[in-house]
Protein backbone atom coordinates (compact mmCIF):
# COMPACT_ATOMS: atom_id res chain seq x y z
CA UNK A 1 0.00 0.00 0.00
CA UNK A 2 1.66 3.61 -1.08
CA UNK A 3 0.21 6.65 0.38
CA UNK A 4 0.11 9.92 -1.82
CA UNK A 5 1.81 12.92 0.35
CA UNK A 6 -1.63 14.02 0.34
CA UNK A 7 -3.01 11.11 2.14
CA UNK A 8 -0.48 10.79 4.47
CA UNK A 9 -0.89 14.31 5.36
CA UNK A 10 -4.72 13.89 5.84
CA UNK A 11 -4.32 10.50 7.27
CA UNK A 12 -1.78 11.65 9.64
CA UNK A 13 -3.69 15.03 11.19
CA UNK A 14 -6.99 12.63 11.53
CA UNK A 15 -5.02 11.17 14.10
CA UNK A 16 -4.89 14.11 16.34
CA UNK A 17 -8.19 12.78 16.63
CA UNK A 18 -7.50 9.63 18.07
CA UNK A 19 -7.51 9.87 22.68
CA UNK A 20 -5.42 8.97 25.00
CA UNK A 21 -4.22 5.56 26.10
CA UNK A 22 -6.10 5.71 29.41
CA UNK A 23 -9.49 6.36 27.60
CA UNK A 24 -9.00 4.38 24.58
CA UNK A 25 -8.26 1.13 26.08
CA UNK A 26 -11.23 -1.61 26.53
CA UNK A 27 -12.14 -2.51 29.27
CA UNK A 28 -11.81 -6.34 28.92
CA UNK A 29 -7.86 -5.74 28.48
CA UNK A 30 -7.41 -4.95 32.13
CA UNK A 31 -6.03 -1.58 30.88
CA UNK A 32 -3.22 -2.98 29.31
CA UNK A 33 -2.04 -3.92 25.38
CA UNK A 34 0.94 -5.67 24.13
CA UNK A 35 1.75 -4.86 20.66
CA UNK A 36 4.40 -6.95 18.03
CA UNK A 37 4.43 -8.03 14.82
CA UNK A 38 4.51 -11.52 13.87
CA UNK A 39 4.54 -13.96 10.78
CA UNK A 40 2.12 -17.32 9.58
CA UNK A 41 4.51 -17.92 6.84
CA UNK A 42 7.54 -16.11 4.81
CA UNK A 43 5.45 -14.41 3.09
CA UNK A 44 2.74 -13.27 5.46
CA UNK A 45 3.29 -10.74 7.80
CA UNK A 46 1.65 -8.56 10.42
CA UNK A 47 1.11 -6.61 13.59
CA UNK A 48 -1.33 -7.16 16.16
CA UNK A 49 -2.48 -6.40 19.50
CA UNK A 50 -2.74 -8.61 22.35
CA UNK A 51 -4.64 -8.54 25.61
CA UNK A 52 -3.79 -9.71 29.35
CA UNK A 53 -5.10 -12.83 28.73
CA UNK A 54 -2.80 -13.50 25.21
CA UNK A 55 -6.26 -13.17 23.01
CA UNK A 56 -5.33 -11.65 20.23
CA UNK A 57 -7.24 -8.35 19.74
CA UNK A 58 -6.72 -7.53 16.45
CA UNK A 59 -4.35 -8.19 13.54
CA UNK A 60 -3.09 -5.95 9.90
CA UNK A 61 -0.93 -7.45 7.18
CA UNK A 62 2.23 -5.46 6.63
CA UNK A 63 3.93 -5.31 2.98
CA UNK A 64 6.88 -6.93 4.58
CA UNK A 65 8.18 -8.24 7.75
CA UNK A 66 8.76 -6.30 10.33
CA UNK A 67 11.36 -5.80 13.04
CA UNK A 68 9.77 -3.69 16.54
CA UNK A 69 7.07 -1.47 17.39
CA UNK A 70 6.69 1.86 18.14
CA UNK A 71 4.59 3.57 20.72
CA UNK A 72 3.42 6.92 21.13
CA UNK A 73 3.75 7.68 24.51
CA UNK A 74 0.52 9.69 24.90
CA UNK A 75 -2.02 8.81 22.12
CA UNK A 76 -3.51 5.58 20.64
CA UNK A 77 -0.94 5.41 18.40
CA UNK A 78 1.54 2.28 17.18
CA UNK A 79 3.85 1.56 14.41
CA UNK A 80 5.01 -1.59 12.86
CA UNK A 81 8.53 -0.58 11.86
CA UNK A 82 10.15 -2.56 8.86
CA UNK A 83 13.11 -5.27 9.29
CA UNK A 84 16.31 -4.23 8.09
CA UNK A 85 17.12 -3.19 5.74
CA UNK A 86 13.27 -1.65 6.39
CA UNK A 87 11.86 0.96 3.70
CA UNK A 88 8.67 1.94 5.63
CA UNK A 89 6.84 2.64 9.27
CA UNK A 90 3.59 2.08 9.51
CA UNK A 91 0.94 3.47 11.88
CA UNK A 92 -1.98 1.96 13.91
CA UNK A 93 -4.97 2.63 16.09
CA UNK A 94 -3.72 -0.26 18.11
CA UNK A 95 -7.75 -0.32 19.29
CA UNK A 96 -9.02 -0.96 16.04
CA UNK A 97 -6.11 -1.78 13.89
CA UNK A 98 -6.82 0.81 11.65
CA UNK A 99 -3.55 2.05 9.30
CA UNK A 100 -3.62 5.62 8.95
CA UNK A 101 0.24 6.83 7.55
CA UNK A 102 3.39 5.93 6.41
CA UNK A 103 6.74 7.09 6.76
CA UNK A 104 9.64 6.04 4.99
CA UNK A 105 13.28 7.09 4.94
CA UNK A 106 15.39 9.37 3.88
CA UNK A 107 16.98 8.95 -0.15
CA UNK A 108 18.99 6.43 -0.27
CA UNK A 109 18.63 5.47 3.25
CA UNK A 110 17.02 2.47 5.19
CA UNK A 111 15.65 1.76 8.41
CA UNK A 112 17.01 -0.63 11.06
CA UNK A 113 14.20 -1.94 12.69
CA UNK A 114 13.47 0.28 15.32
CA UNK A 115 11.77 3.80 16.58
CA UNK A 116 11.28 6.07 19.34
CA UNK A 117 9.20 8.86 20.53
CA UNK A 118 10.14 12.02 22.13
CA UNK A 119 8.90 12.03 25.89
CA UNK A 120 6.43 14.82 24.52
CA UNK A 121 5.18 12.51 21.32
CA UNK A 122 6.17 15.37 18.68
CA UNK A 123 9.16 14.12 17.45
CA UNK A 124 9.72 10.60 15.95
CA UNK A 125 13.10 9.48 15.78
CA UNK A 126 14.29 6.96 13.69
CA UNK A 127 18.56 4.95 13.40
CA UNK A 128 18.72 5.02 9.66
CA UNK A 129 21.61 3.84 7.08
CA UNK A 130 23.11 6.20 4.31
CA UNK A 131 24.08 2.82 2.31
CA UNK A 132 26.07 4.77 -0.21
CA UNK A 133 28.34 5.71 2.12
CA UNK A 134 27.63 3.31 5.53
CA UNK A 135 27.18 6.78 7.70
CA UNK A 136 24.57 6.14 10.59
CA UNK A 137 22.19 8.72 10.81
CA UNK A 138 19.81 9.71 13.56
CA UNK A 139 16.92 11.23 11.76
CA UNK A 140 14.05 14.04 13.94
CA UNK A 141 10.89 14.16 12.10
CA UNK A 142 8.11 16.01 13.24
CA UNK A 143 4.64 13.90 14.41
CA UNK A 144 2.17 14.02 12.85
CA UNK A 145 3.32 15.22 9.53
CA UNK A 146 6.35 13.94 9.52
CA UNK A 147 8.79 16.55 8.06
CA UNK A 148 12.29 16.07 8.85
CA UNK A 149 13.25 18.37 11.35
CA UNK A 150 17.06 17.03 12.12
CA UNK A 151 19.57 14.92 10.56
CA UNK A 152 22.33 13.71 12.78
CA UNK A 153 24.93 11.40 12.24
CA UNK A 154 24.87 8.46 14.79
CA UNK A 155 28.58 8.65 15.84
CA UNK A 156 29.39 5.19 13.82
CA UNK A 157 28.19 2.90 11.59
CA UNK A 158 25.03 0.12 12.10
CA UNK A 159 22.64 2.39 14.78
CA UNK A 160 20.46 -0.28 14.73
CA UNK A 161 18.58 1.15 18.26
CA UNK A 162 18.18 3.84 20.31
CA UNK A 163 16.65 4.70 23.43
CA UNK A 164 15.69 7.89 25.45
CA UNK A 165 18.16 8.57 28.57
CA UNK A 166 15.92 12.21 28.96
CA UNK A 167 14.36 14.36 26.48
CA UNK A 168 17.66 15.72 25.66
CA UNK A 169 20.11 12.86 25.59
CA UNK A 170 19.53 10.04 23.14
CA UNK A 171 21.62 6.52 23.68
CA UNK A 172 22.79 4.54 20.45
CA UNK A 173 23.54 1.03 19.85
CA UNK A 174 25.90 1.72 16.82
CA UNK A 175 26.44 -1.99 16.08
CA UNK A 176 29.24 -1.49 13.29
CA UNK A 177 28.34 -3.10 10.69
CA UNK A 178 28.13 -2.00 7.63
CA UNK A 179 25.49 -3.29 5.08
CA UNK A 180 24.12 -2.38 1.83
CA UNK A 181 20.56 -3.68 0.93
CA UNK A 182 20.82 -5.21 -2.10
CA UNK A 183 23.18 -7.81 0.32
CA UNK A 184 22.13 -6.82 3.40
CA UNK A 185 23.01 -9.88 5.15
CA UNK A 186 26.51 -9.21 3.49
CA UNK A 187 28.92 -7.67 6.16
CA UNK A 188 30.94 -5.63 3.89
CA UNK A 189 33.32 -4.15 7.13
CA UNK A 190 34.09 -7.38 9.27
CA UNK A 191 38.10 -6.58 9.48
CA UNK A 192 37.32 -2.87 10.37
CA UNK A 193 34.00 -3.44 12.50
CA UNK A 194 34.61 -0.34 15.39
CA UNK A 195 30.77 -0.81 17.28
CA UNK A 196 29.88 1.84 20.26
CA UNK A 197 27.63 3.06 22.19
CA UNK A 198 27.04 6.82 21.95
CA UNK A 199 25.18 9.58 24.27
CA UNK A 200 24.26 12.02 21.30
CA UNK A 201 22.51 15.16 21.98
CA UNK A 202 19.01 15.68 20.59
CA UNK A 203 19.50 19.70 21.12
CA UNK A 204 22.13 20.10 18.68
CA UNK A 205 23.37 16.21 17.43
CA UNK A 206 26.69 17.01 19.50
CA UNK A 207 28.09 13.60 20.92
CA UNK A 208 28.15 13.42 24.93
CA UNK A 209 29.67 10.48 25.31
CA UNK A 210 30.84 7.01 23.45
CA UNK A 211 32.70 3.94 24.59
CA UNK A 212 33.95 0.73 22.40
CA UNK A 213 35.08 -2.15 23.14
CA UNK A 214 38.79 -2.90 23.30
CA UNK A 215 40.30 -3.66 19.65
CA UNK A 216 40.20 -7.56 20.39
CA UNK A 217 36.88 -7.33 20.80
CA UNK A 218 35.93 -5.28 17.51
CA UNK A 219 33.62 -8.17 16.38
CA UNK A 220 31.00 -7.58 19.10
CA UNK A 221 27.89 -6.11 17.50
CA UNK A 222 26.71 -3.60 20.27
CA UNK A 223 22.43 -3.94 18.75
CA UNK A 224 20.31 -3.85 21.64
CA UNK A 225 19.67 -1.80 24.79
CA UNK A 226 17.60 -0.04 27.48
CA UNK A 227 17.72 2.39 30.25
CA UNK A 228 16.65 2.43 33.77
CA UNK A 229 15.60 5.45 36.16
CA UNK A 230 18.75 5.47 37.67
CA UNK A 231 20.37 5.75 34.44
CA UNK A 232 22.38 2.33 33.87
CA UNK A 233 22.37 1.22 30.07
CA UNK A 234 22.06 -2.41 29.72
CA UNK A 235 23.41 -3.59 26.13
CA UNK A 236 22.83 -6.70 24.47
CA UNK A 237 25.69 -7.83 21.83
CA UNK A 238 25.52 -9.94 18.89
CA UNK A 239 29.30 -11.75 18.18
CA UNK A 240 30.26 -11.73 14.39
CA UNK A 241 33.63 -13.81 14.89
CA UNK A 242 33.06 -17.89 15.95
CA UNK A 243 30.99 -19.48 17.95
CA UNK A 244 33.81 -21.36 20.39
CA UNK A 245 35.48 -17.82 20.81
CA UNK A 246 34.70 -17.08 24.74
CA UNK A 247 33.50 -12.83 24.53
CA UNK A 248 31.49 -10.80 26.95
CA UNK A 249 27.54 -11.05 26.05
CA UNK A 250 26.34 -8.30 28.03
CA UNK A 251 27.02 -4.95 29.38
CA UNK A 252 26.06 -1.65 31.54
CA UNK A 253 27.04 1.57 30.43
CA UNK A 254 26.06 5.54 31.86
CA UNK A 255 26.81 8.39 30.17
CA UNK A 256 30.09 9.15 32.55
CA UNK A 257 31.22 5.85 31.32
CA UNK A 258 34.71 5.43 30.26
CA UNK A 259 34.76 1.72 29.61
CA UNK A 260 31.49 -0.78 29.19
CA UNK A 261 31.30 -2.76 32.20
CA UNK A 262 31.06 -6.81 30.80
CA UNK A 263 28.18 -8.46 33.12
CA UNK A 264 29.51 -12.31 34.53
CA UNK A 265 27.80 -15.00 32.54
CA UNK A 266 28.34 -18.66 33.50
CA UNK A 267 30.53 -20.36 30.91
CA UNK A 268 28.53 -23.10 30.37
CA UNK A 269 25.17 -19.85 30.09
CA UNK A 270 27.29 -17.63 27.72
CA UNK A 271 27.85 -20.41 25.42
CA UNK A 272 24.52 -21.69 25.16
CA UNK A 273 23.67 -17.77 23.94
CA UNK A 274 25.43 -19.02 20.33
CA UNK A 275 26.89 -15.53 20.68
CA UNK A 276 23.69 -14.09 20.15
CA UNK A 277 21.58 -11.72 22.68
CA UNK A 278 18.10 -10.59 21.52
CA UNK A 279 15.52 -8.24 23.67
CA UNK A 280 17.19 -5.95 26.48
CA UNK A 281 14.64 -5.32 29.13
CA UNK A 282 15.13 -3.64 32.91
CA UNK A 283 12.03 -4.70 34.62
CA UNK A 284 9.86 -1.89 36.42
CA UNK A 285 11.95 -1.30 39.20
CA UNK A 286 15.38 -1.18 36.73
CA UNK A 287 16.76 -3.81 39.72
CA UNK A 288 16.04 -7.17 37.26
CA UNK A 289 17.89 -7.26 33.63
CA UNK A 290 16.26 -9.24 31.29
CA UNK A 291 17.89 -10.64 28.05
CA UNK A 292 16.56 -12.95 25.13
CA UNK A 293 18.13 -15.34 22.85
CA UNK A 294 16.14 -16.94 20.16
CA UNK A 295 18.87 -18.82 19.31
CA UNK A 296 20.03 -20.51 22.50
CA UNK A 297 16.23 -20.76 23.72
CA UNK A 298 16.11 -18.83 26.52
CA UNK A 299 15.68 -15.81 28.30
CA UNK A 300 18.30 -14.53 31.72
CA UNK A 301 18.55 -12.79 34.06
CA UNK A 302 20.87 -10.65 36.18
CA UNK A 303 20.83 -8.65 39.69
CA UNK A 304 22.14 -5.04 38.31
CA UNK A 305 22.27 -3.55 42.15
CA UNK A 306 25.34 -6.79 42.66
CA UNK A 307 25.69 -7.40 39.36
CA UNK A 308 25.01 -10.97 39.80
CA UNK A 309 24.06 -13.57 37.46
CA UNK A 310 20.22 -14.93 38.05
CA UNK A 311 18.57 -17.66 36.24
CA UNK A 312 17.51 -18.46 33.14
CA UNK A 313 14.20 -19.14 31.61
CA UNK A 314 14.17 -21.97 28.93
CA UNK A 315 11.73 -21.23 26.04
CA UNK A 316 12.39 -22.45 22.46
CA UNK A 317 12.73 -19.48 20.03
CA UNK A 318 12.19 -16.49 23.10
CA UNK A 319 12.83 -13.18 21.35
CA UNK A 320 9.67 -11.01 22.24
CA UNK A 321 10.45 -9.31 26.19
CA UNK A 322 8.70 -6.14 27.70
CA UNK A 323 8.22 -5.66 31.76
CA UNK A 324 4.86 -4.78 33.06
CA UNK A 325 3.91 -2.61 35.87
CA UNK A 326 5.17 -4.60 38.84
CA UNK A 327 8.50 -5.55 39.88
CA UNK A 328 10.34 -8.19 38.47
CA UNK A 329 8.08 -9.64 35.88
CA UNK A 330 7.81 -9.61 32.49
CA UNK A 331 6.14 -11.19 29.72
CA UNK A 332 7.60 -13.33 26.50
CA UNK A 333 6.63 -14.22 23.34
CA UNK A 334 8.47 -16.62 20.95
CA UNK A 335 8.76 -17.74 17.64
CA UNK A 336 6.41 -20.84 18.54
CA UNK A 337 3.49 -18.20 19.49
CA UNK A 338 3.56 -18.71 23.19
CA UNK A 339 3.16 -15.72 25.21
CA UNK A 340 4.81 -15.93 28.56
CA UNK A 341 4.41 -14.84 32.34
CA UNK A 342 8.07 -14.57 34.28
CA UNK A 343 8.40 -13.39 37.92
CA UNK A 344 12.45 -14.78 37.95
CA UNK A 345 13.23 -13.92 41.29
CA UNK A 346 10.94 -16.02 42.40
CA UNK A 347 11.45 -19.01 40.17
CA UNK A 348 7.77 -18.64 38.49
CA UNK A 349 6.80 -18.74 34.87
CA UNK A 350 3.57 -19.68 33.65
CA UNK A 351 1.88 -19.68 29.71
CA UNK A 352 -0.50 -17.30 29.34
CA UNK A 353 -1.62 -18.43 25.97
CA UNK A 354 0.07 -20.24 22.64
CA UNK A 355 -1.42 -18.41 19.39
CA UNK A 356 -1.68 -21.34 16.59
CA UNK A 357 0.37 -20.61 13.02
CA UNK A 358 1.67 -17.34 14.94
CA UNK A 359 5.42 -16.72 14.61
CA UNK A 360 5.67 -13.77 17.25
CA UNK A 361 8.28 -11.14 15.96
CA UNK A 362 11.46 -9.79 17.86
CA UNK A 363 10.22 -7.51 19.80
CA UNK A 364 7.40 -6.64 21.80
CA UNK A 365 6.13 -3.60 23.47
CA UNK A 366 3.25 -3.13 26.11
CA UNK A 367 0.98 0.39 26.35
CA UNK A 368 1.99 2.79 29.59
CA UNK A 369 -1.47 4.11 31.08
CA UNK A 370 0.04 6.19 33.71
CA UNK A 371 0.86 8.62 31.15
Amino acid sequence: MNLSRRQFLASSLAAWTIPTWASSLPVKSNQELFISAFSKSKTEHFIGAFLTNGELLWSMALPDRAHAPVVHPTHSVVGAVARRPGFYIDFFNPITGKLFSRIEPLKDHHFYGHAVFTEDGQTLITQENHYPTGEGKIVLRQWPTGDVLHEYSSGGIGPHESVLMNQSTLVIANGGLKTHPNNDRDILNLDTMQPNVTYLSLKDGSILNQVSHAPELHKLSIRHLDVNAKGEVALGFQYQGELWEQVPLVAISTKESKDLEYLPIPEHIRARFKQYCGSVCFDQSGETLAISTPRGGFVAYWDVPSRTFLKVDNCRDVCGLVATDKTNEFVLTSGTGKQLLSAPRNSQISQINQLAGVHWDNHLRRIELNI
